[in-house]
């Protein structure tokens, strides 16, 4: 008989088709057992502390100055793409360090709060309805699965899993990637949240059936987003110069995103697993094989973890999704003395270069033409 090893807070709202994992090692108790040790010991909440609300607040305040100026510059195109571009930065940053902890609990204890805070994803044109089943229960749960991690279902054009179909243009997909990238935000949108909710299914999964208040939220914060987004700018810029604003934020904006989440799992050091059907069943550890499905970078950089929202830690985020990211660098420690203990590998790169040199390295390898 086996057993499944998920843990409990990624198994509420599962799905029709359950994978689990079988194995189960010490490694995963051992680990929860000092992280939590950790933080008693200390005497520290797992959630955000006041110098993480400042940040918030610093964040929140830059993208209302820099969305007004971008507005009052019309009578000068350069100031009025500067501001864009900082705009879009901001947007990165409410993602990245508030919207991402408050969709999965761990901005605040309060369970309000991080709803209320999750809805700054659908302020800048996400969903947070659909984030809980795309993100913290298929990508989180099941990483670098194929067919069942909603993360590797990219366009055709693109080739992240050595389990998706090969084409031709596969072979100059790590040049043609990055522009690419530019309009993963655009789809998601303007298409795919849409075709989500519609047809009621990521993949071949449920989506829970949401709540009128859930509908409800989900188109009107869309049409708000629209409207301050693409409709007022047009009071202050002409109709085409909003739309190139418009389309110029979503690049810069679906580029960072995306380098920033494939870099941690689409690299040639991380596992990636075929999940062929009728067979549910992984032969592994859970916490393992978010090791062996992750990777780190720039663990020294008080910059990086400062702007990716404490993403370089990508490891510790995955183990531990329920801890606010401004604990990752004290409890990685922890953790790579337990992969060490237990003998398994912790990759983590030195850099963002590395990291991403590593990313285009994999891209190339897998557009390469397989042998059969």
């Amino acid at each position: 008989m086996t057993q499944n090893n998920t843990p409990k807070d990624l198994q509420r709202n599962v799905p029709a088709r359950r994978i689990t994992f079988t194995k189960r090692v010490g490694f995963h108790a051992k680990l929860r057992e000092r992280v939590s040790a950790y933080f008693e010991d200390n005497r520290l909440t797992r959630n955000a502390n006041s110098s993480m609300v400042t940040k918030s607040l610093v964040i929140v305040t830059l993208f209302g100055v820099t969305y007004f100026s971008m507005l009052m510059s019309a009578g000068s195109p350069f100031l009025t793409f500067f501001c864009a571009a900082a705009l879009a930065q901001c947007i990165v940053l409410i993602g990245l360090n508030i919207m991402h902890d408050a969709n999965h609990g761990s901005y605040s204890s309060d369970k309000r709060s991080n709803r209320i805070l999750g809805y700054a994803l659908d302020l800048i044109g996400g969903s947070s309805l659909l984030w809980h089943t795309k993100h913290n229960l298929l990508h989180h749960t099941y990483t670098n699965c194929h067919e069942v991690d909603d993360d590797l279902e990219v366009p055709a054009i693109l080739r992240f899993s050595p389990g998706q179909p090969w084409r031709p243009c596969h072979r100059y997909q790590h040049w043609y990637a990055f522009p690419v990238y530019c309009f993963m935000t655009l789809l998601w949108t303007f298409k795919s949240d849409f075709q989500k909710y519609f047809s009621g299914k990521i993949g071949e999964f449920d989506i829970p059936q949401p709540s009128r208040t859930d509908t409800v939220l989900f188109f009107s914060l869309r049409l708000f987003y629209f409207f301050y987004m693409l409709i007022v700018p047009m009071f202050f810029h002409s109709v085409i110069h909003a739309l190139l604003l418009f389309l110029f934020i979503h690049a810069i904006v679906g580029l960072t995103l995306s380098v920033v989440f494939q870099v941690a799992h689409v690299v040639e050091e991380s596992i990636f697993i075929p999940t062929e059907c009728g067979k549910n069943e992984i032969e592994q550890e859970w916490a393992i094989h978010q090791i062996e499905s992750t990777s780190n970078f720039s663990p020294t950089s008080k910059l990086s973890f400062a702007y990716c929202g404490g993403l370089n830690f990508q490891i510790e985020h995955h183990l531990f999704p329920n801890i606010c990211h401004i604990h990752y660098p004290a409890i990685s420690k922890i953790i790579k003395e337990t992969c060490n203990e237990f003998g398994i590998s912790y990759v983590s790169y030195p850099t963002f270069r590395k990291a991403l040199g590593a990313h285009v390295s994999y891209l190339r390898k897998l557009g390469r033409e397989p042998a059969f």
